[in-house]
């Protein structure tokens, strides 16, 4: 069996879909199915079922998965090491960050970097602050960022910026006006989520009017820029719509509601050239100025 094959089975497991799978893996359908059946063929055993709730794997099959990733793991440092004995600053940097922080930061973040280090490439998932947490905790990837700290170990992060959240809107209103505005709400992370609500039930006795609903910050942005309502946003979405009206969020003692932006990271992988020489740009540059201009 080849690498491409632990990758199938451990992408199977984590998506439970065919069709999700074959989207991930860049291949068809009836070829990632014809793959299923080879690899089971050669193992000797069924290692899944599909049904019409998507894929159950077998007693073999979930001992398989558990092989894969470790197959997967070791190669991935067997690669890293060759990798770091090159004299040249080559590899793969992998990273995960939240949407707003991969949109707005690491495109021009990244570019910088890659001028400086033309060989660098780069494994780029998006994915809320918790999930990336898990993520590091794993040693999965490199770097980290989260928007907030989760308790992370103070030797192994680095505070990049603080950015600070606003009640936004397409005409003028105080803060005391929110209770009595429709609301743009949208799904986030649960930490985040505590710091909303903790902000509003601290500042007022009546519930939010939720006007609309939905999945995203940048969905948010655009249905406050369309008149449908006010929405709490972070700082970092405002330089593009000049023409809205926001109002920061403060607390009873006076202290603004803010968020700190912070890169994550385990001590052991720094014996990795690439991921050393990454920490010290990101330490020498200001983070600031890799927001993008529009």
């Amino acid at each position: 069996m080849e690498e491409r094959d632990w990758q199938i089975i451990k992408t199977l497991y984590e998506q439970k879909n065919i069709t999700k799978a074959a989207r991930i893996l860049y291949i068809s359908q009836p070829a990632l199915t014809a793959r299923i059946k080879q690899i089971e063929e050669f193992l000797g055993t069924k290692l899944l079922y599909r049904g019409n709730k998507g894929i159950t794997f077998t007693e073999s099959g979930e001992h398989t998965v558990k092989f894969a990733n470790k197959i997967l793991a070791e190669l991935q440092e067997f690669k890293e090491e060759i990798t770091n004995m090159q004299e040249d600053i080559v590899g793969t940097l992998r990273i995960a960050a939240p949407s707003i922080l991969a949109r707005y930061f690491l495109p021009k973040l990244l570019g910088k970097f890659q001028d400086l280090y033309p060989k660098a490439k780069f494994d780029i998932q998006v994915a809320q602050s918790s999930d990336v947490i898990g993520l590091a905790s794993a040693q999965n990837i490199h770097f980290g960022f989260v928007r907030n700290k989760f308790d992370w170990n103070e030797s192994e992060r680095v505070l990049l910026t603080t950015n600070y959240v606003c009640a936004v809107a397409a005409q003028s209103f105080k803060l005391e006006d929110l209770p009595h505005m429709v609301r743009v709400d949208y799904d986030t992370d649960q930490y985040y989520q505590n710091l909303l609500d903790g902000w509003w039930q601290e500042t007022f006795s009546d519930s939010p009017i939720i006007g609309t609903r939905v999945s995203n910050l940048d969905l948010c942005k655009e249905m406050v820029f369309n008149g449908l309502g006010y929405g709490i946003l972070p700082s970092i979405l405002l330089e593009e719509y000049p023409q809205l009206y926001s109002v920061p969020l403060v607390h009873k003692d006076g202290s603004k509601v803010s968020r700190k932006t912070w890169l994550i990271y385990k001590k052991e992988l720094l014996e990795l050239r690439l991921p050393k020489v990454f920490l010290e740009f990101i330490k020498d540059s200001d983070f600031d100025s890799f927001q993008r201009n529009h």
